[in-house]
């Protein structure tokens, strides 16, 4: 029967992402006092104290800013990237800050697609871009996760405009290789097409092992590199990101910012770029932290046979639910209802990953996580 009032097509056929789906339901179960071990989140809980916003600009900080964001944010992100990965930014014509990294993906692929290109997406991919990808009538071109970085070229049609690279990587935590990028930055110039760089996890990696793909594409000729202040400082729910690239491609960016958002919140970017100094200080040590719990974590998933992909950064495992004969939705939402364990199903990270769960280690002790671990175990030898 035909609908009264059709809606948009396109985004019908959308799905939800799935790690905000599962995040919800664990929402409503904690609203009714239920103890959920969080694995599902993506972010870490940092101790960030709350600084004084009594020396911010009043009432400026009231009022829209400038739809780049604010000069003083934009120098404070060109700083740190020149200083932590040695890229050169100009903050007045190579960068805009967004509302998280989210709109700055979208933006980008925005200003580069159009309908019927194609993009390639290396599985196990972060929820959103293949969403955002067909949004914009644009083509997934989906990778399975055996794969390697070699494989690209195989995927690769006339209508390829644009590969997404996401490194340090969500949610495998592999960190790519400066002659893998190289290798990358070759296919995409063959082609003709942009590398997207999801950074959003660049401060996590601590042994020099990042490089940034701005630093193998210095004139950013066929490099958009998005990142977020959000995640780095701790502070997700601020919605604080950013993208650059060569200036003709940030105009585009500049134009959809305006149309869509007009700026971040003015408020939020003051305060960052205020005290974007001591909120490093603050989580660098935090991050420390995490890296050594990451090696405690991948001990216990060892201890408890739980097969993952290979990664040695960010705070997520992707693991497998091997030999469990559940889909990684069924196996995800009973161990949700029956064990109050949340995870997210590995369906979502894209097609050839159905017998996965991405787990994160940012929000619970380390004696709840093996708590869940075991249940998790527990769960797979029963449905097996």
């Amino acid at each position: 029967m035909k609908a009264e009032f059709p809606l948009n097509e396109v985004v019908g056929a959308a799905i939800e992402a799935v790690s905000i789906r599962f995040n919800n339901l664990v929402y409503e179960l904690k609203r009714k006092n239920v103890d959920v071990t969080v694995l599902s989140l993506g972010e870490a809980y940092f101790d960030v104290p709350l600084r004084t916003f009594d020396d911010l600009p009043f009432p400026t900080i009231y009022h829209y800013s400038h739809s780049r964001g604010i000069p003083e944010l934009r120098e404070a992100v060109a700083r740190h990237y020149s200083r932590e990965f040695h890229v050169d930014v100009d903050p007045a014509t190579q960068l805009v800050m967004t509302v998280g990294s989210k709109a700055a993906i979208y933006f980008s692929m925005m200003a580069v697609l159009n309908p019927g290109d194609e993009v390639i997406i290396h599985e196990p991919t972060w929820v959103s871009y293949p969403e955002q990808v067909k949004l914009l009538g644009a083509k997934p071109v989906m990778m399975p996760y055996d794969c390697g970085v070699k494989d690209y070229g195989r995927f690769v049609t006339p209508r390829t405009k644009l590969i997404i690279v996401n490194n340090p990587h969500n949610p495998r935590g592999e960190v790519l290789s400066r002659a893998d990028m190289e290798h990358l930055l070759g296919v995409a110039r063959g082609a003709g097409a942009f590398i997207l760089a999801d950074e959003a996890y660049s401060d996590f990696v601590l042994d020099g092992s990042f490089t940034s793909f701005a630093r193998v594409d210095p004139e950013l000729r066929n490099t958009i590199v998005c990142n977020s202040i959000s995640k780095n400082f701790g502070i997700s729910g601020w919605r604080l990101g950013y993208v650059f690239s060569r200036a003709d491609l940030i105009y585009q960016v500049l134009k959809l910012n305006q149309h869509v958002v007009t700026c971040p919140a003015t408020i939020l970017q003051y305060y960052v770029a205020k005290h974007w100094d001591d909120l490093q200080k603050t989580c660098r040590p935090q991050i420390v932290e995490l890296a050594e719990k990451r090696k405690k974590v991948a001990a216990l998933l060892e201890r408890y046979g739980l097969g993952f992909l290979p990664g040695s950064s960010t705070f997520y495992f992707f693991v497998s639910s091997s030999p469990s004969k559940l889909s990684s939705e069924e196996f995800a939402t009973r161990l949700l209802k029956e064990d109050h364990v949340a995870v997210v199903p590995g369906s979502g990270y894209g097609g050839s990953c159905d017998s996965f769960m991405r787990v994160s280690f940012g929000t619970e002790p380390l004696e709840r996580i093996e708590a869940a671990f075991a249940k998790i175990r527990r769960l797979i030898d029963a449905t097996k």
